[in-house]
């Protein structure tokens, strides 16, 4: 193991007792600002399962061990509390981001209908996102049902509109036939966004944090992470970078 990753896998909690609660769970996330659900076999981000892991756990009749279910919750439950953002983000996968740097990173005025100011989306994403803006919170199923789509499609416009950071987990519902229905709301409605500053200073201080996360990091990082520009990527990594 290098160092750099050894020192990150520090950073990232690996070397403490597992968490077992949802009030660790959360402490872990606002305190490395974004954690994936799941990472890989050479780890890229602070990984909420891999500080969850509990090999001795007992198993349940689900057959998934009691750490995992407890860690399935907590993934629903955080952003339901308004303490965590979750959707396809970082590296495409799962991702739970902390309000604060959530705030940093939304790019639009904070109203309900800021999807509409978003040049490159799909009919189908804002289709999604306007009944959203109608109904309220819905959960996939309904979402499936009301634009008359399959399962395959609704993924695809939840995920474009996540990779925007305009909709968001928002908890799960369990009162269907079947397993619990993700439940999705506009981020503009179940947290306080954009954060204070212009785009410059909320830049600088996104780059900070994931900077400090990362322990250290190049611009090419921070451009593949948060998907900006070159030019955006460095000149927040400058501003964020101790001269």
């Amino acid at each position: 193991m290098d160092d750099l990753l050894e020192a990150r896998l520090k950073r990232w909690w690996c070397d403490r007792p597992v968490i077992r609660t949802i009030d660790e769970a959360r402490e872990f996330v606002h305190d490395v600002g974004f954690a994936v659900l799941f990472g890989g076999d050479r780890p890229a981000y602070p990984c909420l399962r891999e500080i969850s892991r509990d090999d001795e756990a007992e198993v349940l009749s689900t057959g998934m061990g009691a750490d995992f279910e407890a860690m399935w919750g907590w993934k629903d439950e955080l952003p339901a509390r308004g303490q965590a953002w979750l959707g396809r983000f970082l590296g495409n996968r799962q991702t739970l981001i902390s309000p604060d740097l959530l705030a940093d990173l939304y790019a639009y005025p904070g109203e309900p209908d800021d999807f509409t100011r978003c040049g490159h989306l799909s009919p189908g994403a804002r289709d999604l996102a306007r009944t959203l803006l109608l109904q309220g919170p819905m959960t996939t199923r309904a979402l499936r049902a009301s634009l008359g789509v399959g399962s395959k499609e609704s993924d695809r416009y939840v995920t474009e509109l996540g990779r925007e950071l305009l909709i968001t987990g928002y908890g799960c519902d369990d009162s269907g036939p079947g397993w619990p229905a993700s439940v999705v709301e506009l981020t503009s409605r179940a947290f306080d966004v954009p954060g204070e500053g212009d785009r410059e200073a909320r830049d600088a201080s996104a780059a900070a944090r994931f900077l400090d996360t990362m322990v250290e990091a190049a611009p090419r990082e921070l451009q593949r992470a948060f998907r900006w520009d070159r030019d955006r990527a460095h000149r927040a990594h400058t501003r964020a970078t101790p001269a």
